[in-house]
């Protein structure tokens, strides 16, 4: 049994340290931040607020028993100040040194950093987290079927943070969201934190889902859709599953990922890749032994399909323009049908698995080209085939006229709030 949320932000010294002392003074200093990092607004005050948060990360970092973060946090906080806290920050030092624990335990983090997802504005604020690595056993028993050749993603609940952390649905942390000048060639770890996400789907998606498709699970033919029946810690130990088989088909392929890092990086490129991923992760997922095999492909098709382009910067979010081209598709393949005289969209199982198969085979046949001027010009090529450009300037794409007619944008404006997880 693992241990509760309150057993572990209780037995752990470095939760009073983030929850009370460094969490107010990080909120505070973003209030004096510009999306870009730098500081904008009454200097002095940051400089004040700098000269506690310093010695408090180090003593946090002790505490959490991350070696060598104190000090690099340290040395990058003095050379921005040298520098000029108006210019933008570059903590190459502090992306160097972090790394997540081996095996479960608790970890800390504290520099300026990208909150994916996380409340508006984005950008690159000075923020922190704690959090607790905890790997469930399904993950353990998939790696014997699927074995991992470069497993570096780590699942975690997250037990406190700063705002960007705290408040909105960023689940996830990734070397390559920490401001630094140096540009990051290949991941060493991604860090998630799956105790969010379950009051992300049950607020978010799954409305959703019973709104266009009913409340029967016409993926399984059952009276109410699979997902819906999991408790607090079922959901993290599901999407725990999720996260590993993602990230077990983004190394494999023509180009693996952490291989060829900077070029799906491109926009196109990426959009292909987080796709492609994820429907050959629902179809692992109807394998049989796969644990909580048809939760998780619920839970791909769904996040992906319905609530990803619900984001309020739709047009200009990443994980969005997945979400619409997985649509698309499934729409231009027939798994996906308007409900014949009726509101509403039909979804066949048998259809949706050749039209998964269908998109892999797309994206895997354009990664088998070589030269990579082509390959970038060739992906966005396709993807302009069911995701349209944008209408303004810095807009990636816009809402095709498919998509606002049977799904409709309807960004909330609810931002969740995680100061008390359920698990």
């Amino acid at each position: 049994m693992s241990p509760t949320l309150n057993a572990l932000r209780a037995n752990h010294s470095a939760t009073e340290l983030v929850a009370h002392q460094l969490v107010p003074l990080l909120d505070r200093f973003r209030e004096l931040q510009a999306p870009n990092g730098a500081v904008t607004r009454d200097p002095d005050e940051a400089h004040r607020l700098l000269e506690r948060i310093v010695p408090l990360v180090a003593t946090t970092a002790a505490a959490a028993q991350v070696p060598g973060l104190g000090e690099a946090f340290a040395a990058d906080t003095q050379e921005w100040r040298e520098r000029g806290l108006d210019q933008q920050p570059t903590y190459d030092r502090t992306l160097q040194t972090y790394r997540p624990p081996r095996g479960d335990g608790v970890t800390f983090f504290c520099a300026p950093l990208l909150a994916t997802n996380g409340p508006a504005p984005r950008g690159h604020f000075l923020e922190c987290f704690l959090a607790y690595r905890e790997e469930p056993e399904e993950c353990l028993r998939l790696e014997q079927d699927y074995p991992h050749p470069k497993n570096k993603c780590q699942s975690s609940r997250l037990l406190y943070g700063s705002k960007g952390l705290r408040e909105g649905n960023c689940i996830v942390f990734f070397p390559e969201n920490i401001a630094a000048a140096t540009k990051v060639q290949s991941q060493d770890y991604a860090l998630f934190f799956f105790n969010k996400f379950s009051d992300i789907y049950l607020s978010f998606t799954m409305p959703a889902v019973e709104r266009l498709f009913g409340p029967r699970d016409l993926i399984t033919g059952e009276e109410r859709w699979r997902s819906l029946s999991l408790s607090p810690e079922a959901f993290y130990r599901a999407r725990c599953v999720w996260g590993y088989l993602h990230d077990y088909h983004h190394h494999r392929g023509p180009r693996p990922f952490d291989e060829n890092l900077q070029i799906k990086l491109n926009w196109f490129v990426g959009l292909l890749e987080e796709t492609k991923v994820d429907c050959q992760t629902m179809l692992t997922c109807l394998e049989p032994g796969v644990p909580f095999g048809i939760e998780v492909l619920e839970f791909a098709l769904f996040e992906r399909m319905l609530r990803y382009p619900q984001q309020p910067d739709c047009t200009t979010n990443f994980d969005a323009g997945t979400g619409v081209l997985l649509f698309q598709w499934l729409l231009s393949q027939g798994a996906i049908r308007p409900r014949a005289g009726q509101q509403g969209l039909d979804l066949d199982r048998d259809t949706l698995v050749a039209a998964l198969k269908g998109l892999i085979a797309r994206v895997e046949e354009l990664e088998r080209i070589t030269d990579d001027a082509r390959y970038k010009a060739e992906a966005k090529t396709f993807v302009r085939t069911l995701v349209p450009e944008g209408e303004q300037p810095g807009h990636r794409f816009r809402l095709p006229e498919d998509y606002r007619t049977h799904v409709g944008l309807r960004p909330s404006d609810r931002i969740l709030s995680f100061d008390s997880l359920v698990y």
